[in-house]
């Protein structure tokens, strides 16, 4: 009979319905899922402000270089402050907004790199938030939504702050998901926050230049699928995974694509029809995924048009999951969501927000990308300004990545000796990193223009950025010195996840960007290295040897400095850290087959990918980041580590015996620590 009814209701349910019955049901039986919290973010303006600014990946060189172009940086540095920033071990975006947000290196919060290994199986899994399935009541309704728990360790310093009865709004902070409770605060999720599907943001691609085996080519990059020529073409959008089902099944919504002219498409999703014309991204588009008769999971995302003839290409953004109707906690509390959207309409959820994706694998051109960048930009200042605008609160803080996704992707148009440096795409696009860099000196400039005489404002960037020209395959150097023994006494290998290795011959392997590990007895599954005195003695000699690497092509060195797990970090979490971090030359950075664990034939290769820009896996002391405040700060030197005891200082609350920064000694810090 229950069947009978979901079957009916399936048939005549559409998404809007849904929701109403959803909500009427929940209601009823759903009560553990909760409501509100207290009001918060709300009484008078406080007398002083920490207002925080986070700008990913933006560079020292660039700032300097660039400063008769950023009038509102050019006073900060004449009135204020300005210091090259200290970064992490490794300089890269997890670990550094790790410490930002903890007061702790690596080896305290346990995020030593975009990824982690198990060391029983050697098998790499994605570092930050890892899901718990929902769960529904008679396999019909949603009792308990999609969670996740993290694998940082530490509270971030807005949690100090909360328990100290002060207010704070925290929006978009890199690599800290799940958010943290708060009882007086609201916050944002950055990257970390996944797409409907689960994942950091996965396009889809669907064209009919492609034969089904073709598009099913796993090299191909996001989800390419193939299409059938036809007045009304029929395919599907992968969505999340279906969260009743035993196997990996996907939930999907239908997609109909019809001609309409030679340069326009009509895209029905869910009964709705949007044109898409070539060159343009759609607006956004909604779309339910049914888990039951009485649920679904709602998403958003934009079309682009590549092109209608002679072939179809169209280009489909990561689904961010709807914040009108979030089916996880995008925001603390989840219903923040909601707010926002009601204020400033559809925007991305999806941590990973920019389309680097997509241009990398050259499904979209660097228009889509750079119009995509200053459309996310601009919904995020819009957000930005709206909360700090009417929302009261003693600590705001705000992350904008779009300066660290250009670099990242458009470096090879600075660069004549990059690879891919195109000189009629740069005479395009040559300025598109000083662009991004404008519109942060106009956010700045905006921000200084809403501050009160006492406020403080702090400018940070987690790192800074090197080209990328070449690419050191690190597995296939350690094959080559003996180090790693592949099974048949094979040199190279295109298979992935160490699935070619000889446990039994082999003493060190390389996971993740720029890390290194050692097969210790004991510690990994299969380990042959001694513990202790031996292992350590094993790294240093890997390392000295990693310090001699000359590219025949360059003739100059690859390795400026290696890091040593005992001498670079210090916490609960050392057991997971890599025994060796290497700090390449600019220049270089790990091969793209490194970070799985692949060792492909030759030690070098050019970076022949449009991502041209990078950091992770570069010498720390020559990557460093950016500080900038509107006061005087006496220290000459200032580390990422410093950050949150400084903020708190100021906010007159005491700083945990474990962060490893100190309080900066900045204009105005006394008057306001003396009621801690």
């Amino acid at each position: 009979m229950v069947s009978a009814i979901g079957g009916s209701l399936t048939a005549v349910l559409h998404s809007a319905g849904r929701r109403l019955l959803l909500v009427a049901i929940m209601v009823s039986i759903a009560a553990p899922l909760g409501c509100s919290g207290p009001a918060r973010n709300q009484g008078d303006k406080p007398a002083q402000r920490v207002v925080v600014l986070g700008f990913d990946g933006v560079d020292p060189d660039f700032i300097e270089r660039w400063v008769d172009e950023l009038p509102h940086i050019k006073k900060l540095m004449a009135d204020g402050s300005f210091r090259r920033l200290a970064t992490t071990t490794p300089p890269a975006s997890c670990t550094a907004w790790a410490s930002f947000a903890t007061g702790m290196n690596a080896g305290g919060h346990g995020i030593f790199d975009f990824i982690f290994r198990d060391p029983k199986t050697y098998l790499p899994d994605r570092t930050g938030a890892v899901s718990e399935k929902a769960e529904y009541l008679f396999g019909l309704f949603p009792t308990k939504p999609e969670t996740f728990s993290s694998t940082m360790t530490g509270d971030p310093f807005w949690k100090v702050i909360d328990a100290g009865g002060m207010r704070s709004l925290v929006l978009r902070v890199p690599c800290i998901y799940p958010l943290a409770e708060l009882e007086h605060g609201r916050l944002q999720a950055g990257l970390g926050a996944p797409d409907v599907r689960g994942t950091e943001g996965t396009f889809h691609f669907f064209t009919t230049g492609l034969s089904p085996r073709e598009a099913n080519e796993p090299s191909l990059g996001g989800k390419v699928v193939s299409l059938k020529r036809s007045d009304v073409i029929e395919t599907l959008i992968e969505g999340p995974v279906n969260p009743l089902a035993e196997k990996h099944e996907r939930l999907t919504v239908p997609l109909q694509i019809r001609k309409k002219g030679s340069d326009t498409l009509g895209l029905t999703v869910d009964g709705v029809e949007t044109a898409a014309k070539v060159g343009q991204w759609s607006d956004w588009v909604g779309m339910e995924f049914p888990v039951t008769a009485f649920s679904s999971i709602a998403g958003i995302g934009r079309f682009r048009v590549i092109s209608v003839e002679p072939e179809i290409h169209l280009y489909l953004s990561p689904v961010s999951h709807d914040p009108a109707d979030p089916a996880i906690a995008v925001t603390e509390p989840k219903e923040y969501a909601r707010e926002l959207h009601a204020a400033v309409g559809d925007y991305k959820t999806v941590g990973w927000n920019h389309e680097t994706w997509g241009l990398n694998e050259e499904r979209i051109d660097e228009d889509a990308f750079m119009e995509d960048i200053f459309e996310t930009m601009r919904k995020t200042e819009e957000i930005t300004f709206r909360e700090l605008d009417s929302k009261p609160a003693e600590l705001f803080v705000s992350v904008f990545t779009e300066t660290d996704r250009t670099s990242h992707m458009m470096y090879r148009l600075i660069d004549p000796d990059h690879p891919r440096y195109d000189a009629e795409l740069a005479a395009k696009h040559g300025d598109a990193i000083l662009r991004t860099y404008r519109r942060m000196d106009e956010i700045i400039g905006k921000t200084m223009g809403r501050l009160g005489k006492d406020d403080t404002l702090l400018i940070l960037s987690d790192h800074g950025f090197h080209s990328w020209r070449r690419g050191f395959n690190v597995n296939t150097w350690l094959i080559s010195q003996g180090y790693m023994t592949l099974k048949r006494g094979a040199k190279h290998t295109d298979k992935k996840f160490l699935l070619d290795v000889d446990w039994s011959k082999t003493q060190a392997y390389a996971l993740g960007v720029g890390a290194i590990y050692l097969n210790v007895r004991g510690r990994e599954g299969k380990g042959i290295v001694s513990p202790g005195a031996a292992a350590q003695t094993l790294a240093e000699e890997i390392a000295e040897k990693l310090k001699k690497v000359v590219d025949p092509k360059t003739g100059k060195p690859v390795v400026e400095t290696v890091y040593l797990a005992s001498e670079t970090w210090s916490g609960e979490r050392m057991a997971e850290a890599q025994d060796l971090q290497v700090g390449l030359a600019a220049g270089y950075r790990v091969s793209s087959a490194t970070p799985l664990g692949g060792a492909p034939e030759g030690l070098f290769e050019d970076n022949q990918k449009k991502w041209s820009g990078d950091h992770a896996t570069s010498n720390t002391a020559d990557t460093e980041g950016v500080f900038l405040s509107n006061k005087k700060v006496a220290d000459r030197e200032v580390s990422i580590f410093d950050l949150p005891p400084t903020i708190l200082r100021l906010l007159g609350l005491d700083v945990p015996e474990h962060y490893i920064g100190k309080a900066l000694q900045i204009e105005g810090l006394a008057s306001a620590a003396k009621g801690s």
